[in-house]
């Protein structure tokens, strides 16, 4: 990596984790017969993220719009047949768990178009399967709901011949009156109206009046007070009404016979023709069946019973046949199931990357372009050439491997590629290098030859922002989806996730300092990694779960540096460990005696010169000045914590700076702005680690406070009240002048500069600096891409480097696509061209940002001394309360207590200190890296890579 290189640094290296990996954006030629199996293979290799080249056309526009219609109507299908096996319950467990589709070659388009009509015969047979099952079980079911009409109705007229029966049977309610209606069967109220109030009346009599006079059917239950408010409000009370519920839930309605609800039979008794006529429709209205076989007497009741439970028996024959066959079916489909869907879904996936492709109509050929990792440039020209040999060979075809294939201007043009230099330029497939060969004028008589395999990559340069790529794994992932979720890096900066693997766990174990809590954090984060088989193989999992499973290796870390930390404070579960003898002595008085349980306040004394071995002495835990001490050492502590993070976050801008050739920035930004820093904030850590390093009681000084130090230097900077060194006077004076020197530095190098720049620019012909940047980095580009073809001519027979195509055109672009040409940020690019105000403007906002920033910024590290002080005394207040009660009790009393609090104790343990204290601190971490770190040198601005792979697949 060099300073101030003028020339584009070399991709050498494949790793793409402290910077995201080099891209190529590149074209790919390809045949109509072949672009399915290409698309296959590059989604198998899942290393090309492709554009759209059809963004200014609708779906419906596109080239194999009709082949993604059809995948439609197969995924319909199989949507169906998915709910058929889900209805009749014949899944047994992940049905994707034998997928072997997944392993399998493409299938030609023919066994696609043969899977097409199975599934599409499948269908047919089990929806009409399904439709007649259906059917049937709506016909039994309105013969039961006829059948319990009938036997209301029979009992109904039963209970009528024998008062005493009809009197105490609460199964057979009469319709009851409210105080503002008039009953129709009052005594002497009309004499043709039916009184069944009445102790004794002739069966004839009843069966006679029922012949003429009743409706009988059923209604759902919640609509039986309303149907009889209507009904007595229309006919003005001349009518009975009664209604008995039915235990046996029917369907709602003929139409939705899945949908079942509880019914009333309801019994009505009206005189005329006309008012029978308003009632039906009323009914109707409330979706009420009516039965008119209710008439006649009780033999022919009975009659009618026995025939409905006869066509009963039978279809309740026929429907458990026609279920059983059904359900074979759905077995036999659901072998194939789980394939079909697979090849389906990838199916509709190759289809529609085929579409981002555009189409030369005239030479059956497809032109897409894609990004891909320098690193993979080769392993994918390979895949190309054993795909071509493969399909070449699978179909008998002459065509031979190194045999040239020619496009010629016109082709190139009109299938979206850049305009060549000469006018007949033949490709080749590939060689053994993996490249394209380039021919000449001799072999134009392969024109004539029609060629069905052809597949050709050719590596283009662009002023397209590539897309960001970093290198992951298993480990890695997590963190790096810590800073993916904040933003995606800019093409080629400083990825912090390759920091944050080290800085966020430790940031968390800081405020989450406990030994004990911390080995509760690690045997979770251990489950998990131990498992990961497990919880691999499995393809639905709680949102929850989810999000810890993917951050096991996190909690790993957490887990483990909480334990360090936790080892430092001396703390395990609020209790403090006697690991090393004290370098303390308590002094007891001579006439103390501790079974006299008197309150005596003891101190401590130096025991020698030495120290405690590591962390705090756990002489302090329990004194009464001990939380003086922890919350002075954890506050300076949490300052030296935040100016080393945000000083080496700030050295990666430096980092940028020279990978992108940006002196000026370098000048104009980071050097001002680490003298900035270093004077206020780097000085405050030194003199915190100086007091540190005094031992002021021997000395017989006061240590003075370093805040009113920091507050007096810009205050009053000649003034010095207590003391901490000799020259301080003179220092913080220098300090304070270097510190405002460096704000006008700010402001005003950086502007200057590029003001000066593009003036000179303008000198030299070009519209503005940028202009002359792109302009000079286009043609280094096009430099590096001659020389590396011209090493492959040299090594080609008959070649020569100046029949070389330009394949570096900018000026062509697809008629179809409506990307922008967004300039590349890693070559400082604005395609809005240089406007001085911008960069005034911008700068004034970076210096005023940058400089109370490194106050706010400072100030928000104290979070770490807040988050460990309130955990360490909401672990000792939750043991106080809890545990330490269950000590004094002895005999069974003592065992109870003990099971009980302790029980209490490691819940509340769990849920309160390791759960929400856990994620909190966790939280806190995060916002340190994203806002306190990320900011000195993240942008954040660019997109990820996202390459075409089936393993989307959701299945």
């Amino acid at each position: 990596m060099q300073l101030f290189s003028s020339k584009k640094p070399a991709y050498q290296s494949t790793e793409a984790i402290f910077r995201s990996a080099p891209m190529s954006l590149v074209q790919f030629y390809v045949t109509m017969e072949l672009a399915r199996d290409l698309v296959f293979t590059l989604g198998n290799l899942g290393q090309v993220h492709f554009r759209d080249l059809n963004s200014n056309l609708t779906p419906f526009q596109r080239t194999f719009v009709t082949e993604l219609r059809n995948i439609d109507v197969v995924e319909m299908n199989l949507t169906f047949l998915f709910s058929m096996m889900v209805k009749y319950s014949t899944f047994k467990g992940d049905p994707f768990a034998n997928l072997v589709a997944d392993e399998s070659p493409l299938p030609t388009a023919s066994e696609m178009e043969e899977i097409r009509e199975k599934v599409t015969a499948f269908h047919d047979k089990i929806k009409h399967l399904d439709d007649s099952h259906s059917s049937l079980d709506l016909k039994k079911y309105k013969y039961l709901e006829n059948r319990h009409v009938i036997n209301t109705v029979h009992n109904f007229h039963k209970s009528s011949l024998v008062p005493s029966q009809r009197d105490t049977n609460e199964e057979f309610r009469q319709f009851e009156i409210e105080d503002d209606e008039e009953a129709l069967l009052n005594e002497g109220r009309h004499s043709d109206s039916f009184d069944l109030d009445r102790p004794a009346m002739h069966e004839s009599s009843i069966e006679g009046a029922s012949m003429f006079n009743s409706i009988c059917g059923v209604i759902a239950r919640e609509k039986v007070p309303i149907l009889r408010k209507i009904l007595w409000r229309t006919l003005r009370g001349n009518l009975y009404f009664n209604d008995i519920p039915i235990d046996e839930p029917l369907p709602a309605s003929l139409d939705r016979p899945s949908d079942l609800t509880q019914k009333n039979v309801f019994i009505i008794y009206i005189h005329g023709d006309y008012l029978r006529d308003r009632v039906r429709r009323i009914i109707s209205s409330l979706e009420g069946h009516i039965y008119d076989n209710t008439g006649g007497g009780a033999g022919g009741r009975l009659e009618t019973i026995n025939e409905l439970n006869a066509k009963i028996e039978d279809l309740s024959n026929v429907l458990e046949s026609t279920r059983n066959h059904l359900i074979t079916e759905l077995l036999i489909f659901q072998e194939k199931y789980t394939d079909w869907y697979y090849l389906v879904k990838r199916e509709r996936a190759i289809f529609e990357i085929l579409n981002r492709f555009d189409e030369d109509s005239t030479r059956r050929c497809l032109v897409g372009e894609g990004w891909i990792p320098r690193s993979e440039i080769d392993n994918i020209r390979k895949a190309l050439k054993n795909l071509v040999r493969a399909k070449t060979a699978s179909t008998g075809n002459s065509l031979a491997m190194n045999q040239e294939i020619t496009l010629s201007t016109d082709t190139l043009n009109n299938s979206g590629g850049p305009a060549p230099l000469s006018s007949n330029t033949l490709f080749a497939v590939g060689n053994e290098d993996g490249h394209a060969d380039i021919g000449s004028d001799d072999d134009n008589e392969n024109d004539d030859q029609d060629f069905n395999f052809v597949a050709v990559l050719n590596e283009l340069a662009t002023s397209r922002t590539p897309p960001t790529y970093h290198k992951t794994n298993k480990f890695t992932q997590g963190f790096q989806s810590i800073v993916d979720t904040y933003g995606i890096a800019t093409y080629q900066e400083v990825n912090p996730g390759l920091a944050t693997i080290i800085t966020f766990p430790f940031m968390f174990a800081i405020m989450f300092g406990d030994l004990g809590h911390g080995f509760i954090v690690l045997l979770m984060s251990l489950y998990f990694v131990k498992n990961e088989r497990h919880f691999d193989s499995m393809r639905r999992m709680d949102e929850i779960l989810s999000m810890a499973y993917s951050g096991r290796y996190i909690m790993l870390l957490m887990g483990a540096f909480s334990i360090f930390t936790g080892l430092l404070y001396n703390d395990i579960f609020s209790k403090s460990m006697t690991i090393f003898n004290s370098t303390w002595k308590w002094e007891f008085p001579e006439d103390f005696e501790p079974s006299l349980n008197t309150s005596v306040a003891l101190v401590a004394t130096r025991k020698g010169q030495g120290t405690y071995p590591i962390g705090i002495d756990w002489a302090w835990h329990g004194a009464e000045n001990g939380l003086l001490f922890t919350n002075s050492y954890k506050m300076k502590m949490s300052v030296l914590m935040g100016y080393i993070h945000m000083t080496y976050s700030y050295m990666f801008s430096l980092v940028n700076y020279r990978f992108f050739n940006s002196r000026v920035d370098i000048i104009g930004n980071f050097i001002p702005g680490l003298i900035f820093m270093q004077s206020i904030f780097g000085y405050l850590a030194l003199t915190i680690i100086y007091k540190w390093c005094v031992d002021w009681f021997g000395t017989g000084r006061q240590p003075p406070g370093l805040l009113n130090t920091l507050i007096n230097m810009f205050l009053a900077p000649g003034k010095i009240e207590e003391p901490l060194y000799s020259g301080q006077k003179f220092v913080q004076v220098v300090l304070v002048l270097l510190a405002l020197a460096c704000v006008p530095w700010l402001l005003l190098y950086k502007p200057m500069v590029l003001r000066k720049e593009n003036l000179r620019a303008k000198e030299l012909g070009y519209s503005d600096v940028h202009s002359q940047l792109n302009h000079t980095l286009q043609l280094q580009e096009e430099e590096e891409a001659l020389m590396q073809n011209g090493e492959v001519n040299a090594e080609t027979p008959g070649l020569h480097p100046d029949d070389e195509v330009d394949l570096l055109n900018q000026n062509f672009s697809f008629p179809n696509d409506i990307e922008p040409m967004v300039g590349n940020s890693a070559h400082g690019g604005d395609e809005e061209g240089f406007n001085l105000m911008d960069v005034v403007i911008h700068q004034v906002i970076h210096t005023i940002e940058f400089c109370l920033n490194c106050v706010s910024h400072t100030a928000s590290y104290l979070r770490l001394w807040a988050l460990s002080l309130a955990h360490a005394q909401l672990s000792s207040v939750l043991w106080t309360m809890t545990l330490q009660n269950a000590f004094g009790a002895t005999g069974t009393t003592g065992i109870i207590m003990t099971f009980f609090l302790f029980a209490m104790w490691f819940t509340l343990t769990l849920c309160i200190l390791v759960m929400m204290e856990g994620t909190s601190a966790m939280l806190h971490s995060l916002r340190l890296h994203w806002v306190e770190a990320m900011s000195k040198f993240f942008e954040g601005e660019g997109y990820a890579f996202e390459p075409f792979t089936f393993k989307d697949i959701e299945l």
